[in-house]
């Protein structure tokens, strides 16, 4: 229940908040201020650089947007003969933000809140056609939001200007400050006047963005909710109760099938699946659609209009999971958002921080998940020192019906072909297949493929089927074999019109038979063009014939005309 201050908007009012802005916080749905809206807000209006670092979800956004707005307020833009001046002079405030969506989700809230006001605000950022961006901005905007790369193209093409800005805002600044964004940064701030206030705001801040901060702002003031400072302010909230975190121990190649089993056997919607990169996110997102779960993706390769269409599908319930890199793991506010997997540990510690952030932002229980395998034993170790965050592993859930049979001790079919062997019972059938990084068929929960006893070693069973068979090198293929390379098929290789898997095979209809033979066929193809015989197939030729010289006095496509 809203105390009795908060429905009168008394709370932003003992803030020095104006009567507009209040209707239009009300009008939000916003009538108190969180804690670190409280402790931000009347240092930001005194014009000091300020350094705020509080938890994901506790109202960031508006603890500087409210300053900038009161600040602009209280210079609104000239105007001659009732029209603005010239825009360039209008711009007065800026926000960089390291990625698209979250320079997207900034300005549409600070649209709804200068409304019923003359202040203007856009959003620019890459990836997108730069016109309509460009327009807007020659407009007049009072505050800019955008993505750095494009800030600074927009200056270097004189669309805009930073020569008036008074105030620049930095969300997510341990992002914007790393070694990625940190060239861009400095260059656009060095745009701006030597007096602007700079207000960084951050969930996380490492030592060495710490140490730039310092050497960029002016005697700061630090408001820190979740360090040591975190106490004195009033009301700070205690680390989230309603986060339920979990870790399992396991292989890397089961990672996609315990996934599956999360969603699907949980009944899980409003999931986000992180992902190290890019590849990986692509592999996890068709796995997760071949078991008929709607999944949308979002990472850097794709295009704005893809992962604003996918963020939508998402929000409005379209899609039940959202397979994503680290890009949507900043600022994002989506209250459908209910529950984190983390396919792979984060390189960077500070990001477990702002992923498992995303579950629950808008309110409400969450739960968050990390697959660990052996290679992520470090980075987690690193996590739990930097991050404070101590998790014991438990017994993952079962999943083995969603294993794929290839990550077993399987023979190789396609090798087997070539070899003209015998076809094991276990050999690959018809069966839904799953791309990414040995990503699992489904199969009986509990069954082993190809007779493999539990808890048997690949190496065991080479040596076993080799002595069994007789083979030497390439008869049987093992799981954990990479020296051959395998073909993926979807349904059963049809054989002479039989799918019989016992049936003889023809000398030289598998791809390795043909690949055994190519030098034998190319040496007849080399006798019969020595004999004179044409072959039957010129398409080899065409296009690489080469026109015959135009001699002195020949017209080009005519006879050789005479020289008298």
């Amino acid at each position: 229940m809203k105390s009795k201050g908060a429905e009168s908007g008394s709370g932003f009012a003992a803030l020095g908040i104006s009567t507009m802005l209040v209707e239009s916080l009300a009008r939000m749905g916003v009538t108190d201020p969180t804690p670190v809206q409280r402790a931000a807000i009347p240092t930001a209006s005194t014009g000091k650089d300020v350094a705020v670092v509080a938890a994901t979800g506790t109202g960031k956004t508006l603890g500087y947007l409210l300053p900038v707005a009161m600040k602009l307020l209280a210079d609104p833009p000239l105007r001659v003969r009732g029209r603005p001046v010239d825009p360039r002079r209008r711009l007065r405030a800026l926000v960089l933000c390291p990625t698209r969506e979250l320079a997207q989700q900034v300005a549409r809230e600070a649209a709804l809140l200068f409304r019923g006001s003359v202040l203007r605000t856009a959003a620019v950022y890459g990836k997108s056609p730069l016109a309509p961006q460009r327009e807007a901005v020659s407009i007049g905007v009072d505050l800019l939001v955008g993505t750095p790369g494009r800030v600074k193209e927009l200056c270097e093409l004189d669309v805009i200007s930073l020569a008036f800005v008074q105030q620049c805002v930095l969300d997510e600044a341990d992002r914007m400050l790393d070694m990625g964004f940190l060239p861009q940064a400095k260059e656009i701030l060095s745009r701006a006047p030597e007096s602007r206030q700079l207000l960084f705001y951050t969930a996380t801040m490492p030592r060495p963005v710490e140490k730039v901060v310092e050497e960029m702002l002016r005697d700061p003031a630090r408001v820190d909710l979740v360090g040591r400072d975190r106490a004195k302010v009033a009301g700070t909230p205690e680390p989230r109760s309603d986060l339920g975190q979990h870790i399992y121990d396991i292989d890397d190649e089961s990672k996609t099938a315990l996934t599956v089993a999360l969603i699907k056997d949980g009944n899980r919607k409003g999931v986000m699946v992180f992902c190290r990169t890019r590849r990986r996110a692509g592999w996890v997102a068709s796995a997760l659609r071949r078991h008929a779960i709607k999944t949308v993706l979002i990472h850097g390769d794709r295009s704005q209009r893809q992962r604003t269409e996918a963020l939508a599908a998402f929000t409005t319930g379209h899609a039940d999971v959202v397979v994503a890199t680290d890009v949507a793991s900043r600022g994002l506010h989506v209250p459908a958002a209910r529950c984190v997997i983390n396919y792979d540990v984060p390189l960077l510690p500070e990001e477990y921080v702002h992923r498992v952030g995303r579950a629950g932002h808008g309110g409400g229980s969450a739960e968050a998940f990390t697959l660990r395998c052996p290679a992520d034993v470090e980075r987690w170790l690193h996590v739990e020192r930097t991050q404070r965050v101590k998790l014991m592993p438990k017994k993952p859930p079962a999943y083995a019906a969603y294993m794929r049979m290839r990550d077993g001790a399987v023979p190789d079919r396609e090798v087997e072909m070539s070899t003209g062997g015998p076809r094991s019972a276990g050999s690959r059938t018809a069966g839904p297949r799953i791309a990414g990084p040995r990503a699992p068929t489904a199969r009986p929960a509990g069954a082993h493929p190809a007779g493999r006893p539990a808890g048997a070693r690949p190496s065991t069973i080479r040596a076993a089927t080799t002595r069994a068979t007789g083979a030497r090198s390439g008869g049987v293929r093992i799981a954990g074999r990479t020296d051959r390379p395998t073909r993926r098929v979807d349904r059963p290789l049809t054989i002479g019109g039989s799918t019989d898997p016992n049936a003889p095979v023809p000398a030289g209809r598998s791809l390795a038979a043909m690949i055994r033979n190519a030098p034998a066929a190319l040496k007849r193809k080399e006798k019969r063009v020595q004999k004179g015989d044409k072959p039957k197939n010129q398409a080899h030729k065409r296009g690489k014939q080469r026109k015959a010289p135009i001699a002195k006095g020949q017209k080009p496509g005519g006879g050789v005309k005479k020289v008298t």
